[in-house]
C-alpha cells in the first residue's frame, strides 16, 4: 500500500465506520420487500374492486414475466436463482399498479422484462443503482404514451382479453397541464380514488394507511419520505399558494405511490439517516421543478432516476457537512466565547489588574556558532566530463597499465638472468 492510499484510507475511516454502523441498524432487504408486497396486495384488492378481474390479470402477467426474466438472467449469468429474493415480486407488482387497467398485456410484459433486465445489467442483487420499476415506467411513458397515460373511467367495458369497449380519459395530471387548473373533486372522492389514474396510485386512503404502517415497521425511510414530501409541498406552495393545487401535487401521477414503494427501495437508498434526508430533499425539489417546468406526465419517475444516480455520494456529502458544521461550531466557541466573557466582565467592572500580568524573560541561548571572519573560501567545482576528457582519462589509464606491465616484465627478466648466472657458477 502506497503512502497516498494509506492517507486516503485514514481520511475515509470515520465515514466507513459511520456507514458500517448505519448498515447494522438497517432491516434486511428481504423483510422490507415482504412488507411492501403485503401492502401492495392491499392496493391490488382495491384495484380489483374498482376494475374487476382485468386488474388482477395485469398484476399476474407482470409478476410472472418478472420471475421468468429473473430465472433466465440468473441462468445466463451462471448464478443460482434465489427464490427468497422478494424484490422480483415487488417490482412486478409495482410496475403493474402504476399502469392503467386497460393497458394491453404485451406492454405489461415489455415493462416487466425491462425492469428485471435492468437489474441484471448492473450485476444483479445489491449492484444496481436505478430503481427497476422506475426505469420500466419511464420507458413505457416515452414509447407508449397513448396506452400508458390513458385511464378507464370505470370498470364498464373492461373485459379480460378485450378492452375495445372501455371509455378512456386523461388523468388529472394531464388535465392540469392542459388547463392549468385542478378538476373539481370532493375530499371523499379524493380519499376513495374516484378519479381517473393508475390503478394502484389513486387509492389515497389506502396509500396513506400503508405509508404509516410501513414507517412504523421501518420499511419506509422516515427522513427520505417526509423530507421529500415536505420540500415538494413547500416549493409548490411558494409557486402556487393554493391548498387545492397542493393537494393535486400529491394525488396526481405516481407521487404518493412512488414516495412509499419506489423511493424507499433498500437497494437504492443511502445508508445513513443524513444521506437519506438529503436524498428525500433532492427528490422533492427535483419533482416540484419538473412538475412546474416539464410539460409531461409521470415526472416523478424521471426525478427518481436523477436522484438514484446521486445516491452513492449522499452519505459522503452528509459526512462532510457534519464535519464542517462541527469545525465551525468549535471555531465560534473558541473565538466568540472569550470575547463574550471579556465584554461581560468589563460591563460588570471586572477589569484585569496590573499584578495579573507577568514579564516573560527569555534567557540568551548560545548555539556555539563559529566566529564570522572576512575570509573567502573558494569552492573547487568539479568539471563536467566531456568525450574528450573521457578519452584522455582512458588513455592515461591504459598507459599506466602498460607501464606497470613493462616494469613487471623487466623484473622477471632480471630475476631469470640472475638465476642463470647462479646456475653457471654452481656448474663451474
Amino acid at each position: 500500500m502506497t503512502n497516498d492510499e494509506l492517507l486516503k484510507k485514514i481520511d475515509d475511516a470515520p465515514l466507513l465506520m459511520t456507514t458500517e454502523a448505519a448498515r447494522k441498524k438497517l432491516r434486511k432487504p428481504r423483510s422490507v420487500y415482504g412488507d411492501q408486497i403485503v401492502f401492495m396486495l392491499a392496493v391490488t384488492v382495491m384495484a380489483f374492486s374498482r376494475y374487476g378481474v382485468r386488474a388482477l390479470a395485469v398484476c399476474a402477467v407482470s409478476v410472472l414475466c418478472c420471475v421468468l426474466t429473473d430465472m433466465i438472467g440468473c441462468f445466463l449469468s451462471k448464478k443460482e436463482y434465489g427464490i427468497k429474493d422478494l424484490s422480483t415480486f415487488a417490482y412486478g407488482l409495482a410496475v403493474a399498479l402504476m399502469l392503467p387497467a386497460s393497458v394491453p398485456y404485451y406492454i405489461v410484459a415489455i415493462g416487466a422484462v425491462l425492469a428485471i433486465t435492468v437489474k441484471h445489467i448492473f450485476g444483479g442483487k445489491d449492484n444496481y443503482i436505478f430503481n427497476p420499476a422506475a426505469v420500466s415506467i419511464a420507458f413505457l411513458i416515452m414509447c407508449y404514451p397513448q396506452d400508458v397515460l390513458m385511464y378507464p373511467v370505470s370498470s364498464a367495458g373492461l373485459e379480460l382479453f378485450d378492452t375495445s369497449g372501455a371509455v378512456l380519459t386523461n388523468g388529472i395530471e394531464s388535465y392540469f397541464i392542459k388547463t392549468g387548473a385542478m378538476p373539481a373533486l370532493s375530499p371523499l372522492e379524493i380519499l376513495m380514488g374516484s378519479f381517473a389514474g393508475p390503478m394502484g396510485a389513486i387509492h389515497i386512503l389506502i396509500l396513506a394507511v400503508s405509508a404509516i404502517c410501513l414507517i412504523c415497521r421501518k420499511s419506509v425511510s422516515l427522513a427520505a419520505t417526509l423530507g421529500g414530501m415536505g420540500v415538494m409541498a413547500a416549493v409548490s406552495y411558494m409557486i402556487t399558494p393554493s391548498l387545492d393545487s397542493l393537494t393535486f401535487q400529491f394525488i396526481s401521477g405516481f407521487v404518493l405511490f412512488g414516495f412509499i414503494f419506489l423511493a424507499s427501495d433498500p437497494q437504492t437508498l443511502p445508508l445513513t439517516n443524513g444521506g437519506r434526508l438529503l436524498y428525500g430533499l433532492l427528490l422533492g425539489l427535483i419533482t416540484a421543478i419538473f412538475r412546474q417546468t416539464a410539460q409531461i406526465e409521470g415526472v416523478f419517475v424521471f426525478a427518481l432516476l436523477v436522484v438514484n444516480a446521486l445516491s452513492l455520494y449522499l452519505d459522503r456529502l452528509w459526512f462532510y457537512i457534519c464535519s464542517g458544521v462541527k469545525r465551525l461550531i468549535a471555531y465560534l466557541r473558541e473565538n466568540l466565547g472569550s470575547y463574550e466573557r471579556i465584554s461581560k466582565n468589563v460591563k460588570q467592572g471586572k477589569t484585569p489588574a496590573l499584578t495579573d500580568t507577568q514579564e516573560i524573560l527569555i534567557e540568551p541561548v548560545n548555539y556555539n556558532m563559529p566566529p564570522i571572519d572576512s575570509k573567502v573560501t573558494k569552492v573547487k567545482r568539479k568539471k563536467r566530463f566531456s568525450i574528450k576528457d573521457t578519452k584522455e582519462y582512458l588513455q592515461k589509464h591504459f598507459n599506466q597499465k602498460d607501464k606497470e606491465a613493462n616494469e613487471v616484465g623487466t623484473a622477471d627478466s632480471a630475476s631469470e638472468e640472475a638465476q642463470t648466472e647462479e646456475d653457471e657458477n654452481d656448474r663451474i
